[in-house]
C-alpha cells in the first residue's frame, strides 16, 4: 500500500492550487506526503504544510553560458534566413541537451533531501523526467499528472515543427515509462490516449467542500473601499497572453456600475495596467496580486460574476478546463467562459453560467449583462446550479478517492 508520496513541482508552491489540494487531501487520507517546489528568494527551504512538508530545492542550472535561443513570435515559424535557421538549429539542440542534464541533476538534489518515496508524482512535462530519474535511483513507482496538453500549450506550441515533434516522441517515451497517468479532464484523457498511448486516470480539478455563507462576505469590496451597489466582475489566474483579458477590460469598460478586479500575477500585468489605464472609466479596474490558494473560493464567493474569456489560440485552450471554473462553481458565483470545446459543455451541462466569443469585447459584454442584470430567481439558478455539480460530480473528494484507487493498484 502506498504511504510515501512526493509531488514534484516546477513552481516554488504558492499559488498551485491543485497541488495544494493534493498535499492536503493525501494527507488527510493518512498518507506522508512532501511537496518539493522550486526554491525562490524569500521563501523558506522547508516548511510545514497542513500534515505535509514542503521542501524548496534550487534548480540547477547546468550549461548556463551556452546561448539559448528565444521562441518564435509566430506559431513555429522559421527563422527566415540559412546562417539563423542552422543557429537556431545549433541552439535548440544544445538546450535539449542542457535539460537532460539539469534533469539529472535536479534529480540528484532532490535524492539527497528525500531518500525515498512509494510515488514520485510529476505535476508536468518539465518534472516527469526528474520523477522517472528518483523512481531508477530510489525505487517506487512514477505517476504523470499531465495538467496541460504540454507540447500543444503556450511555448512549446510556438517551436518550429520538427521541435515540437521531437518534444512529443520524449513526452511519449517517458509518459509510457510511467507506472501511471493522471489527467484533469476528459478531453484532455482522449487527447493524451491518442498521442501517448495510454489511459489516463480522470482527476478533475473540482473545488474543495466549502460552505458558503448566505450571504458572503464582500471581501473584495471591503479590500478595494468599493461601494456596496458596485457589481464586481472577478478575473482570477496567472496574467498571461491568450487568456482574453485584455478584451475583458475592453468589455467591462462597456459597463456601467460594475468593477473588474483582476487577481493575479505574470508577466502580461504591466501591459494590463496600461491597458486599464487608458480606459475612460480606468477607476473601474483594479488589480491585485495572486491569492494563496485557500483564499480563492472566499473571495470568488465575493464577487458577482467570475470570468473566463481564454482564447482557443493553442489545442490545450481549447480544451482547458481552468480550476477557476470549478472554484466559482464551489463558491456559488456564475461565470462567463469561453465558447470552447472544453469549457463550453460544462458550462450548458451545469447551468452555472453564460458563454460568449472571447475575442470580442461586445460579446464578453453581452454575456456579462445577461448575469449581472438577471433576475434574482435567475441568479439563484445559477448559483444553485454550480454549487450542485461542485458537491457531486466535480467534487474534490472523488478525485482524490480516484487518485488513491489509482496509487492502489500500483501497490
Amino acid at each position: 500500500m502506498t504511504a510515501r508520496v512526493v509531488l514534484l513541482l516546477n513552481n516554488p508552491f504558492t499559488a498551485d492550487s491543485r497541488s495544494w489540494k493534493l498535499a492536503g487531501s493525501l494527507a488527510a487520507a493518512g498518507l506522508e506526503v512532501t511537496v518539493v517546489a522550486r526554491a525562490r528568494d524569500g521563501l523558506a527551504a522547508r516548511e510545514e504544510g497542513d500534515g505535509y512538508t514542503v521542501l524548496r530545492i534550487d534548480q540547477p542550472r547546468p550549461l548556463a553560458w551556452l546561448p539559448a535561443p528565444g521562441l518564435p513570435p509566430g506559431h513555429g515559424r522559421p527563422p527566415a534566413t540559412l546562417p539563423s535557421r542552422v543557429r537556431d538549429a545549433a541552439g535548440r539542440a544544445a538546450q535539449a541537451a542542457r535539460y537532460l542534464l539539469l534533469a539529472r541533476q535536479w534529480a540528484d538534489r532532490i535524492a539527497a533531501a528525500v531518500p525515498s518515496a512509494d510515488v514520485w508524482q510529476a505535476e508536468g512535462l518539465i518534472t516527469l523526467p526528474v520523477a522517472l530519474r528518483l523512481r531508477g535511483r530510489q525505487g517506487g513507482r512514477v505517476v504523470y499528472d499531465s495538467r496541460d496538453l504540454h507540447v500543444e500549450s503556450a511555448r512549446f506550441a510556438r517551436l518550429p515543427g520538427p521541435w515540437r515533434r521531437l518534444l512529443g516522441r520524449a513526452e511519449r517515451r517517458w509518459a509510457r515509462s510511467a507506472d501511471g497517468v493522471v489527467t484533469v479532464s476528459s478531453a484532455y484523457a482522449a487527447v493524451l490516449e491518442r498521442t501517448l498511448g495510454v489511459q489516463p486516470t480522470i482527476v478533475w480539478n473540482g473545488p474543495v467542500r466549502w460552505d458558503r455563507p448566505e450571504p458572503p462576505e464582500r471581501l473584495l469590496h471591503r479590500r478595494l473601499g468599493l461601494p456596496e451597489r458596485t457589481r464586481i466582475v472577478l478575473q482570477l489566474g496567472a496574467l498571461q497572453p491568450h487568456r482574453g483579458i485584455e478584451e475583458l477590460i475592453d468589455a467591462v469598460a462597456m459597463l456601467d456600475d460594475v468593477a473588474l478586479v483582476v487577481v493575479g500575477d505574470g508577466p502580461q500585468r504591466e501591459a494590463l495596467v496600461r491597458r486599464a489605464a487608458s480606459q475612460p472609466r480606468s477607476g473601474a479596474i483594479h488589480f491585485l496580486p495572486a491569492a494563496a490558494p485557500a483564499e480563492i473560493l472566499p473571495l470568488t464567493a465575493s464577487a458577482d460574476v467570475a470570468a473566463m474569456p481564454i482564447h482557443g489560440s493553442t489545442l490545450n485552450h481549447r480544451l482547458t478546463t481552468p480550476t477557476r471554473l470549478f472554484d466559482a462553481m464551489g463558491a456559488g458565483t456564475p461565470v462567463v467562459a469561453s465558447d470552447l470545446p472544453g469549457m463550453a459543455p460544462i458550462v450548458r451541462e451545469t447551468g452555472c453560467g453564460v458563454l460568449c466569443d472571447p475575442t470580442s469585447p461586445a460579446d464578453i459584454a453581452r454575456a456579462l449583462r445577461e448575469v449581472l442584470d438577471a433576475p434574482p430567481q435567475r441568479r439563484a439558478a445559477f448559483r444553485a446550479a454550480g454549487l450542485q455539480a461542485a458537491r457531486t460530480t466535480y467534487a474534490w473528494d472523488r478525485q482524490v478517492d480516484a487518485l488513491l484507487a489509482l496509487y492502489g493498484r500500483l501497490g
